[in-house]
């Protein structure tokens, strides 16, 4: 039996159960699917630091955003001294609050938005889905910018309900039909502004496509799933 050949360790910031497990799952099958490899599915190796996600919640939405900054920095500064090559932030939303752990590592942070594009290359215009935080933060507006693509924006009452039924309900893993709604309406609202394809840009809607595309006309891009391949691509070949 081949042996998967790995040049890179990639380390998780850790957010959401859920969400990890959609992580580590998409990031093995790659590996294993690009090296040609048998046997067992998890022979990627990867180090993952798990954030106390109430707290950071918390801090983010009553703006203490050093505190929520800190977490992550400590997460970064534990997954290089546990031999990470590289940092995969599993969230959107904590893609944003890197500001900290990037004074404080030496390893680089694989972009969310920028896989988007390495690995979907989304139609311009493209909208985002995604909460507020992370659609305030420019990760994705900078990606768009780097790839000459207009990047568009659900409405703020849109945005509203989609941080409510994100918030309230997807971070825990809670997928109901309100909150179907309310995401189907933001990407009915996107495509009627324009957009040829939408990004989920909340890793945590990476547990409702499957519905979602059951009921959508254009393109949905899960950015976790592209995040996790571009993570397995770039522990097996290298950075890009």
């Amino acid at each position: 039996m081949s042996i998967l050949s790995q040049k890179l360790v990639p380390g998780l910031v850790g957010i959401s159960t859920y969400v990890d497990y959609v992580y580590q799952r998409e990031m093995q099958l790659t590996a294993v699917a690009v090296a040609g490899t048998g046997g067992p599915v998890n022979q990627l190796r990867t180090v993952t630091v798990t954030l106390d996600f109430n707290l950071l919640v918390a801090n983010v939405q009553a703006g203490r955003r050093d505190a929520a900054e800190e977490q992550v920095a400590v997460a970064a500064h534990a997954l290089q001294s546990a031999g990470a090559d590289f940092i995969v932030v599993t969230s959107g939303t904590t893609s944003t609050l890197i500001g900290r752990a990037r004074q404080r590592v030496s390893i680089p942070f694989l972009d969310l938005a920028e896989a988007c594009w390495r690995q979907a290359a989304p139609a311009a215009p493209a909208g985002l889905l995604a909460t507020s935080y992370a659609a305030a933060g420019g990760l994705f507006g900078a990606a768009a910018k780097r790839h000459g693509a207009t990047l568009l924006l659900p409405s703020p009452q849109t945005a509203a309900r989609v941080d409510q039924a994100i918030l309230a309900e997807l971070i825990r893993g809670v997928v109901s039909p309100e909150g179907l709604r309310v995401f189907r309406g933001a990407i009915d609202e996107l495509a009627a502004l324009g957009a040829a394809s939408v990004i989920l840009g909340n890793t945590d809607l990476s547990l409702a496509v499957d519905q979602l595309r059951a009921n959508t006309a254009i393109p949905l891009i899960d950015s976790a799933r592209c995040h996790a391949r571009d993570a397995a691509h770039a522990a097996l070949a290298g950075l890009r």
